[in-house]
């Protein structure tokens, strides 16, 4: 059975009540819970109404506010909390594991002048790196300021952007460690930045490509 778009717009509101502002989050459990409602009247020839009631509170545990991890004044739903934390997982793996390949090539790099050599070059990829991110990411905000779409992406990139001029307070640093476990350090450092710069971009593009995918933008 088909839900009209009465009872379409009915399960979006409540989605909003509940929290879900995001759109792509929201589509998606709208689509799932729309679905599970169309069959469940015809399962059971019940009405909207009390098929409505009776899948909402099967989703009732993924409503539950959570406290944000970084943030002790934001709160989301379950479900949404659920996917920012996956996303930040991925990026955590990401980071550690570019760092220890960063680590192993620098550890392959014989006398201290080639290891000195190696920082600089890296340092100097990572501020074009930076310089290219932070030209893209602009023009992916200014971009934005005329769409209405929201999406976790959209939130995670506005969180890392306004956190790109912090970046360059340690790109712009020309002091290089000269001992081996601060070098070491060092080198992972930059590797966790390299992951950082390109999260940014992903997630400016993730929503870019959301966006395109809404009727009205």
């Amino acid at each position: 059975m088909q839900l009209t778009a009465e009872q379409i717009e009915c399960i979006d509101q409540n989605l909003i009540e509940k929290g879900i502002k995001f759109d792509d989050i929201k589509l998606e459990v709208l689509d799932h819970i729309a679905s599970e409602i169309e069959n469940e009247m015809e399962v059971t020839n019940n009405e909207f109404p009390v098929v409505y009631n009776q899948v909402l509170n099967k989703w009732g545990e993924e409503f539950k506010l959570t406290r944000d991890f970084f943030s002790l004044q934001s709160t989301y739903p379950k479900l949404v909390h659920s996917k920012l934390k996956n996303q930040m997982k991925k990026e955590v793996i990401l980071s550690i594991i570019t760092s220890i390949i960063l680590i192993i090539i620098f550890q392959l790099v014989d006398n201290t002048k080639e290891k000195l050599e190696f920082i600089l070059l890296i340092k100097d990829f990572l501020f074009y790196s930076f310089c290219t991110t932070g030209t893209l990411a602009l023009l992916i905000k200014l971009w934005n300021l005329k769409s209405k779409a929201t999406s976790t992406y959209k939130h995670l990139f506005d969180s890392r952007f306004a956190l790109l001029i912090v970046c360059l307070s340690f790109i712009i640093n020309p002091s290089i460690p000269h001992d081996l476990r601060n070098q070491n350090l060092f080198v992972a450092t930059i590797g966790c930045f390299f992951v950082f710069l390109f999260s940014i971009l992903y997630l400016g593009v993730k929503h870019l490509q959301f966006q395109r995918k809404l009727p009205i933008q």
